[in-house]
């Protein structure tokens, strides 16, 4: 009976992943677009790669940028969804509304209204903060000639845009929580912290696995918001493992290498995936087997 979806995975997502493989494998160069030849080369690319210490930079940046992304969501969507269990109904519902609107925002429009928002010239935060006296005279200031403010305009935009996903999937799952718990819990004398602790995060942790496992990739995946705000800039210090594999597939005409970059990030997202699912079914083989 899974036959026929089997057959459609394989189709659309193994097919590419084997011929990104064979890429990857290959001298592929602009000549070999229009003869459709490429020389075998082996693990070359993979070896030229791993010794490029520009390679070795971009994927400690990866790192920390994920991490950093990732931190910031889980933590600000957990507060906001604890905060839309506690407000009034009609001060939830607009909060909802607005989280919603952002999640909708297509990223080009988000990123491109960011760019407008920190443009030295007419930016709206330059003028904002010049004249609240903050850091002082910002006008004509450029955020984005700066590696770490450019990295962290970013990130706030990576953690922005996806803070409504997290924080509305986190209030979906609270709401699944029976709520004499909590009443149980605060007649034994059980604080808010000691609640959160025993009750909320061990009921919520298969969620937060899987909303914490979706947002390294997507945050390791990150293209847009680094391409249209600093495509990768200033010197390279923004560049992350999309923004690498783009750069050398396509500015460079080097398509093998490109590709190799890409398996690599392909290899790295597999384990990360294959060890949560093995994490999640041994929790439910302990839940499952006898007590």
């Amino acid at each position: 009976m899974i036959a026929p979806a089997a057959a459609a995975l394989i189709l659309i997502q193994g097919y590419p992943l084997a011929r990104l493989l064979v890429l990857s494998t290959q001298n592929f160069g602009p000549r070999s677009l229009f003869t459709g030849q490429a020389d075998f080369v082996g693990a070359d690319n993979f070896t030229a790669l791993f010794g490029d210490p520009d390679f070795r930079a971009v994927l400690l940046r990866t790192l920390v940028f994920t991490v950093v992304c990732v931190a910031l969501l889980m933590v600000l969507g957990f507060l906001l969804s604890h905060l839309l269990t506690g407000v009034s109904p009609w001060a939830r519902v607009v909060t909802t509304v607005s989280l919603v609107l952002v999640w909708a925002m297509p990223m080009v429009a988000a990123t491109l209204v960011w760019q407008w928002m920190y443009q030295p010239q007419y930016g709206v935060a330059n003028w904002l903060l010049t004249k609240l006296r903050v850091f002082g005279d910002l006008t004509a200031y450029d955020w984005f000639s700066h590696p770490d403010q450019a990295l962290g305009l970013v990130i706030l935009l990576t953690v922005w845009k996806g803070l409504p996903f997290v924080a509305l999937t986190l209030f979906a799952a609270r709401g699944q929580i029976p709520e004499p718990l909590y009443e149980a819990a605060r007649l034994d004398g059980a604080g808010t912290l000691q609640t959160f602790r025993h009750i909320t995060v061990p009921i919520l942790r298969p969620v937060l696995g899987i909303l914490t496992l979706l947002e390294v990739i997507w945050s390791v995946n990150s293209f847009t918001p680094i391409w249209v705000l600093t495509q990768g800039g200033p010197d390279g210090r923004t560049t992350t493992l999309g923004v690498y594999a783009y750069v050398t597939a396509f500015s460079r005409n080097d398509y093998g290498s490109g590709a190799s970059v890409a398996v690599v990030t392909v290899l790295i997202l597999a384990v990360l995936s294959i060890a949560y699912v093995r994490r999640l079914a041994d929790q439910g083989d302990e839940q499952g087997g006898p007590a």
